[in-house]
C-alpha cells in the first residue's frame, strides 16, 4: 500500500499500482490537465482536490475532505467498487467498471456529464442521487445503467438512463419546461401488485413499471419516449375485450402500481417485435403535480389509423352470454355520422333492418328480429350493404355476409 502524508501538487499522469492511503495530514492537489489513477483501493483521510481526472479501480473510503467541482471521476475497477462517501459533487462521472458501482451515501450530485459507458451504478434506498440543471447524459445499455431512484433538475430534454436485473429500459422526458423542477424517476422489474387496464387498454404489463414524482417546482405536459425490453404484452393478467382489428404497444399510466391504467398512446415504434422490445414515444403527453407519484408502465391498445378504422363481424347470437355479441353491430372509429346507410336482407332479398345513423349501428345494431313485423327471424346467413365516409370524407362502400346464430 502507498502511504500519502504530505502536500502533493502534480500535473502529468501519476499512477499508483496498489492501494493509495491518505493520512490525516495529508493534502492532495491534482492539477487541471493532470490525471491520478489509482489501481487498488483508496482511503483519503487528508484532503483531496481534483481539477483534472481521478481514476479509481478499486474501493473508495473518504474519512476527511473532498473537492471534485472542478474535475472528472472515473471509476474503471474490473468487478464491483464500493464508495464509502457520504456527499459528492463532481463536475464529470465516468463508469466504465465491469461491475456494479455501489453508492450508499446521503447525497451524490453531477454538475456537467454523466457517462455510463460500461458498468452500472446502484444506490442505496434512501440515496439522492442529482443530475443538476443541463447535465448531458451519455451511454446506456445492458450491461450499463442507473439502478435506483434518478433526480433530474431543470428543463429541456431529460433523459434517465435506468435498469434493474439486468433489464436496461431508459426513459426521457421531451422538451420539458417549467419552474424549478426537480422530477425523480425509477425502474422496478415485477409489479407485485396487478395493474388495471382501463377501457382504452386491451391489457397492461405486470413485469415492469416506472415510477416517476416531481418532488419541487413544476412541469409543463411533456411527451414520453421510453425503451422497453424484456416484456410480453401477449399475457396480461386481466384483458379487455375490445373488438379491433389492430393493435400496438402503448405507454400506459396510473395513480398506483395496481391501479387503473389510462393510455398515452403511440405516436412511434421504432425497433420493436410488438411484444417484448422496442422504443415507443407516447402520443399523448404527461404532468405529473407536484408530490404526486405517476406509475408508467407498458399496454397494448387497439390503433387506430390517420384516416379511421371499421370492423363488421361475421357472426352474432341474442342467446350470446357476451353482451357484446348479442347485436350485429358496426364498430369503428372517425366514422361520420353524415351519410351513413346499413341495410340487412334475409335470404330473400328482402330488407330486416336498416339504418341511417352510425350511432345506432354501434350501439344498439340489429338484434334478430324483423324491424317492420317483430317476428324473430330464423338462424342463418344474412347479407348487408353498409355505405359511408369518415371523418376526413374518405367513403367506404361494404357488402358481405354474417351468421345469426341461435
Amino acid at each position: 500500500m502507498k502511504k500519502l502524508n504530505f502536500i502533493l501538487t502534480f500535473l502529468p499522469v501519476l499512477l499508483f499500482s496498489q492501494e493509495l492511503y491518505m493520512s490525516g495530514s495529508s493534502i492532495l492537489h491534482i492539477s487541471e490537465g493532470a490525471t491520478l489513477e489509482v489501481g487498488g483501493n483508496l482511503e483519503n483521510n487528508g484532503i483531496l482536490q481534483n481539477n483534472g481526472t481521478l481514476s479509481i479501480y478499486g474501493d473508495w473510503t473518504v474519512n476527511n475532505n473532498f473537492n471534485g467541482l472542478t474535475g472528472t471521476l472515473k471509476f474503471l475497477g474490473g468487478s464491483n467498487q464500493m464508495i464509502s462517501i457520504p456527499t459528492l459533487r463532481v463536475r464529470e462521472l465516468i463508469v466504465n467498471s465491469g461491475g456494479l458501482v455501489d453508492l450508499p451515501g446521503n447525497e451524490y450530485s453531477v454538475l456537467d456529464r454523466l457517462y455510463l459507458e460500461f458498468g452500472s451504478i446502484r444506490i442505496g434506498e434512501n440515496t439522492r442521487f442529482i443530475l443538476e440543471p443541463g447535465v448531458r447524459v451519455d451511454g446506456g445499455s445492458s450491461l450499463s445503467y442507473f439502478d435506483g431512484t434518478l433526480i433530474s433538475k431543470g428543463t429541456g430534454e431529460k433523459r434517465f438512463p435506468l435498469g434493474n436485473d439486468g433489464v436496461y429500459s431508459p426513459i426521457t422526458f421531451l422538451e420539458t419546461s417549467g419552474v424549478d423542477t426537480e422530477l425523480a424517476v425509477s425502474y422496478q422489474r415485477n409489479n407485485s401488485s396487478v395493474p388495471i387496464p382501463g377501457d382504452s387498454l386491451l391489457g397492461v404489463s405486470d413485469r415492469a413499471f416506472w415510477e416517476v414524482e416531481l418532488l419541487n417546482g413544476s412541469i409543463d405536459p411533456a411527451k414520453i419516449e421510453l425503451e422497453f425490453n424484456e416484456e410480453d404484452l401477449s399475457d396480461f393478467k386481466v384483458v379487455n375485450n375490445i373488438r379491433h382489428r389492430v393493435n400496438s404497444p402503448v405507454i400506459a399510466y396510473a395513480n398506483g402500481p395496481g391501479g387503473i391504467y389510462e393510455t398515452l398512446g403511440v405516436e412511434t415504434l421504432f425497433n420493436s417485435d410488438s411484444v417484448t422490445f422496442g422504443l415507443i414515444t407516447s402520443k399523448n403527453k404527461l404532468q405529473p403535480a407536484l408530490g404526486q407519484k405517476l406509475y408508467l408502465a407498458m399496454g397494448l391498445g387497439p390503433q387506430i389509423p390517420g384516416e379511421g378504422l371499421y370492423y363488421i363481424p361475421e357472426a352474432f347470437s341474442p342467446n350470446a352470454s357476451d353482451p357484446q355479441n348479442q347485436t350485429f353491430r358496426i364498430f369503428g372509429e372517425k366514422i361520420s355520422e353524415e351519410e351513413f346507410e346499413l341495410h340487412i336482407y334475409n335470404r330473400y332479398g328482402v330488407i330486416v333492418y336498416s339504418t341511417n345513423s352510425f350511432v345506432e349501428a354501434n350501439q344498439v345494431g340489429w338484434n334478430g328480429e324483423n324491424q317492420k313485423t317483430g317476428a324473430q327471424e330464423p338462424a342463418g346467413v344474412y347479407y348487408y350493404t353498409v355505405r359511408f365516409q369518415f371523418e376526413t370524407r374518405l367513403p367506404v362502400q361494404q357488402k358481405g355476409a354474417f351468421y345469426l346464430v341461435k
